[in-house]
């Protein structure tokens, strides 16, 4: 009799364990308390003027790689974490732990990560930080999303500065959206799993817009 109490408080247990680890990969709609997240592997993600493939990751590859394919290119991309994607032309390599950037969740209003890069090319360091803003509502496929504001600044040796916006919907697991090198605003359109009816069509880049390429429509 004992046994078998101590083989249900087991099963138990372990049916807990997987439904908590089910509500962390579908991400939280308190954005106060949310750990970091991200996309499940295959997930298209459409934005406004791009597309990414999530790849799956190999077993050993550490909790905060994001791994993904630019979709309409044959660039495949891994990065320390989401805050930190690129369009694959990225030379620099981190200094600093990355583990910091496990400790910057969960996100709150003020609370600052900042992180040390060099450029592999030519050795040039730079100092990044991100600050969080505050929450803000990002409109995705018509639902509003609570996304974190999140200010990014590189500051690169010689005097040079950049300056990027990134949204965090701790709910979507991933950027619901973020300025780019030109400083226009990209949103995320769609997210797309297998089985959806749009999931399996081919996309495209037109005049810095996202096309479905078999009927030339507009991603919207």
């Amino acid at each position: 009799m004992e046994r078998r109490a101590v083989g249900i408080a087991l099963v138990m247990a372990l049916a807990a364990l997987g439904t908590a680890q089910g509500v962390r990969a579908q991400g939280s709609t308190d954005p106060y308390t949310a750990e970091y997240c991200e996309p499940d592997a295959d997930t298209k993600l459409l934005y406004t003027n791009r597309a990414y493939l999530v790849l799956p990751k190999a077993p050993d590859t550490p909790a905060l790689y994001f791994t993904y394919k630019i979709l309409g290119t044959q660039k495949f991309v891994q990065r320390r974490g989401q805050l930190l994607f690129d369009d694959g032309d990225d030379r620099w390599e981190l200094e600093s732990n990355p583990d910091a950037l496990r400790l910057f969740w969960p996100l709150r209003p003020e609370k600052k990560l900042e992180l040390d890069r060099v450029d592999r090319s030519n050795g040039e360091h730079s100092h990044v930080t991100f600050v969080v803003l505050g929450l803000e509502p990002i409109t995705v496929n018509g639902i509003p999303y609570k996304s974190w504001k999140i200010r990014r600044l590189d500051a690169i040796e010689g005097g040079k500065s950049f300056v990027q916006f990134l949204w965090y919907s701790p709910e979507l697991c991933t950027l619901s959206a973020f300025t780019d090198s030109q400083h226009r605003m990209v949103r995320l359109l769609r997210i797309l799993k297998p089985g959806d009816p749009d999931y399996g069509r081919d996309v495209v880049v037109k005049k810095h817009h996202l096309y479905f390429a078999d009927k030339d429509e507009l991603v919207k």
